[in-house]
């Protein structure tokens, strides 16, 4: 049984994904595969519509009630506690 060998500057995306995570530039190779993020400045992103926006509104506001619950705590131990009951799904503050 013969080894295959697998050139590094090969993988493709798993050089992308090592390179965004250890935050190194990559190399001329992988320039052209990169994904752009940052939207083309000749197209133009669609609004949100009411629902969207409605939506996001209640999410900000659930945020800030945990946020508001989680800094009640006393100490580092309520804090856990308070944690670990948000991660069960207990919601204290619903109406």
């Amino acid at each position: 049984m013969q080894r295959v060998r697998i050139p590094v500057n090969d993988l493709g995306l798993f050089t992308l994904l090592a390179s965004a995570l250890t935050m190194q530039p990559m190399g001329h190779d992988t320039l052209d595969r990169r994904v752009r993020t940052e939207p083309a400045a000749d197209c133009e992103l669609p609004r949100r519509g009411w629902l969207e926006r409605l939506d996001h509104w209640f999410w900000k506001q659930e945020q800030r009630a945990i946020e508001a619950h989680l800094a009640a705590a006393t100490d580092i131990h309520d804090l856990e506690a308070r944690i670990r009951d948000l991660e069960r799904g207990a919601r204290p503050w619903s109406l």
